[in-house]
């Protein structure tokens, strides 16, 4: 997979792949999703994990020596302790269990989840999404002899390769209640497709309905207590309403996304688009399925990038670092479930908590700290952020109150301790004793004794901010107008992947000769979370006097998706914008329709349609309710 940091290419070996398995017979496995690009894509990430080589669709062999599997079996069961310890937990029991701690596995990993399951074990994970399941395959039984849980994906299709099978719904049901009668008491959780729209030929959240609905009936139909996932790529809310509107609606038990996207925008300090992922959803499902408002929401699949810098991805220490921000804000907003992708680096791509010989990343370290310390089942008291300083998430973990913590981009914070804690560096796993620690864009993991000054000062803090909406660098949510001015922090409008301001007569700018335009997000508190909204956007921009500068406004809307781009944004009605003169004037756009959900993290664009029109600066850019 590439993580692009606008609309990233996902990797197109699992796509092979999983076309080997669907061809062949049906069968459910590990993730991979369709390219998702954006016309804004320039970032260089695309050359740290090359998305698919060309020999991909060569299907690796499916046979595991029977020697090697029970070796590696018995390695497993001597890291969950004696038989009794972890037998007892019967593989039924483990199917229904709680698991917030998952990764899930590349399609070419689950041929062989006997290499990467003992190291997972022993980080702390307690569940797989997807699995092998050719006919005389079973790619379940290693997962569940570790004492996890595992969750299948149904996906199958008669006709064009992908396609929703939405006229062959027969065939479709045939398949799903093969599949549930197979794994009947293993696999209780099924998410219907691997993140739609990717894999469907059609793209229709109709045709998805109509699956969707099939899936239900035909699973329940063998087992009552099996539980179907509605899914969709990314953070695709629109997608997931459409297909509730379209005949999905009461026809599932819990949600999925893959917001990749968004988190790949954590290092420039965009926590309250994600922490607003899980408040969005469940506005637009009491909007559209009332009765479903409170189902379960899980990321599927999520990651981060360990290519070295060198290579255009994020290191190894800044995949760390987002792990511990990815996991601890899931929880924190409700996230019930989250899996990794991936256990291990496989497909030419490198995203996984292991390299391909085993090397344990400092992603492994942190996600081990993790369940070390927040527990198997974390319990979040609150967020803290005092002074707008820091992001700070409160537990109650086994070892006492737990602080997950860090500074914003480019900041450090000094914490005024009221009694000695524990500090773990997450990509170690180290520990020391201190009263005196200052917060950096690295995480720490902070942790109080039960009962002390400072465990209960923090969940003072914590009970403080319960039903309040997590402030991300500021509240916004009364403001009339909020803005990005080039030179200073940003008050409620954040671009992506902006460049250092630029003073040009003694004015500061955001220069963009060079780039294919520039995309924004508003803070999530400032817009309803689900619902359609008349906006203004104005811009202060100046030409450079050469070119042809121009762009198009693009933002997301309430159309219909088969209206709007891959991004899931529209243009403005007014057309391409041409940017005249060399000295800074004012536009300003109504938009009478903005419908703000944040797809890939962003709201909306000055898309030059490439570098050759994007000859201007933005010294600040406004938007008014």
């Amino acid at each position: 997979m590439d993580l692009d940091l606008l609309a990233p290419r996902r990797h197109l070996a699992a796509v092979a792949l999983l076309l080997a398995w669907v061809l062949s017979s049906p069968g459910c496995g590990g993730g991979g999703d369709a390219p998702s690009s954006s016309p804004l894509d320039t970032s260089s990430a695309a050359s740290a994990d090359a998305a698919a080589k060309a020999d991909a669709l060569d299907k690796p062999q499916p046979g595991v020596l029977v020697n090697a599997r029970n070796a590696a079996l018995m390695a497993l069961a001597s890291r969950m302790g004696p038989p009794a310890a972890w037998a007892a937990d019967s593989v039924a029991a483990a199917a229904s269990r709680d698991d917030p701690w998952g990764v899930a596995p590349s399609a070419a990993l689950s041929y062989n989840p006997e290499a990467w399951l003992p190291a997972m074990a022993d980080a702390g994970v307690t569940s797989v999404r997807g699995f092998h399941a050719a006919p005389h395959v079973d790619g379940l039984t290693p997962i569940t002899a570790a004492g996890m849980s595992a969750v299948g994906f149904l996906q199958w299709s008669s006709g064009p390769v992908f396609a929703l099978p939405a006229n062959d719904l027969q065939g479709w049901h045939r398949y799903v209640t093969a599949q549930v009668r197979r794994y009947k008491g293993r696999v209780k959780y099924w998410e219907v497709w691997n993140e739609p729209p990717n894999f469907t030929a059609d793209q229709s959240p109709a045709s998805y309905a109509k699956v969707v609905a099939v899936a239900f009936h035909a699973a329940k139909a063998v087992d009552p207590t099996v539980q179907i996932g509605l899914a969709a790529k990314s953070n695709h809310v629109n997608w997931l309403a459409e297909s509730i509107a379209a005949g999905a609606a009461g026809k599932f038990d819990f949600v999925t996304l893959h917001p990749y996207e968004v988190a790949s925008l954590l290092p420039q300090g965009w926590e309250g688009q994600f922490m607003a992922i899980v408040p969005r959803v469940r506005k637009m499902l009491q909007d559209k399925d009332p009765e479903k408002a409170a189902v379960p929401l899980w990321f599927t699949e999520i990651g981060f990038s360990a290519a070295p810098p060198a290579a255009g991805g994020n290191g190894p220490q800044r995949q760390s670092d987002s792990l511990i921000k990815i996991y601890t804000m899931a929880f924190a907003q409700g996230v019930a479930r989250t899996y990794w992708f991936d256990p291990s680096d496989s497909e030419g791509l490198t995203m996984g908590l292991t390299t391909t010989d085993g090397t344990k990343r400092p992603a492994w370290h942190a996600l081990r700290s993790l369940t070390t310390y927040l527990g198997a089942r974390p319990r979040y008291a609150g967020w803290t952020q005092p002074g707008n300083a820091y992001y700070g998430f409160v537990f109650t973990g086994p070892q006492g109150v737990v602080l997950s913590a860090w500074s914003r981009p480019g900041q450090s914070a000094v914490l005024a301790l009221a009694s000695d804690i524990t500090v773990v560096d997450p990509r170690t796993g180290a520990t020391t004793t201190t009263r005196d620690h200052t917060l950096t864009e690295a995480p720490a993991i902070l942790v109080a004794p039960a009962g002390s000054a400072q465990a209960q000062q923090w969940l003072s803090e914590a009970a403080a901010s319960s039903g309040k909406p997590f402030p991300w660098n500021g509240d916004h949510s009364a403001a009339a107008s909020v803005q990005l001015t080039a030179g200073a922090m940003p008050e409620g409008v954040f671009m992506k992947d902006a460049p250092a301001a630029a003073v040009v007569n003694n004015i500061a700018e955001f220069n963009l000769e060079g780039t294919p335009g520039a995309c924004f997000a508003v803070d999530p508190a400032f817009l309803p979370l689900y619902g359609t909204t008349p906006i203004r956007i104005t811009v202060v921009l100046r030409g450079h006097g050469r070119g042809d500068p121009g762009f198009n406004l693009r933002y997301e809307s309430d159309a219909l998706i088969a209206s709007a781009d891959v991004n899931g944004l529209v243009s403005s009605s007014e057309g391409w914008f041409r940017v005249e003169g060399t000295t800074f004037h004012e536009k300003t756009w109504t938009v009478p329709n903005a419908r703000f959900v944040g797809l890939y993290g962003y709201n909306f664009c000055l898309d030059s349609d490439g570098p050759a029109h994007s000859q201007f600066s933005i010294r600040r850019v406004t938007v008014s309710r």
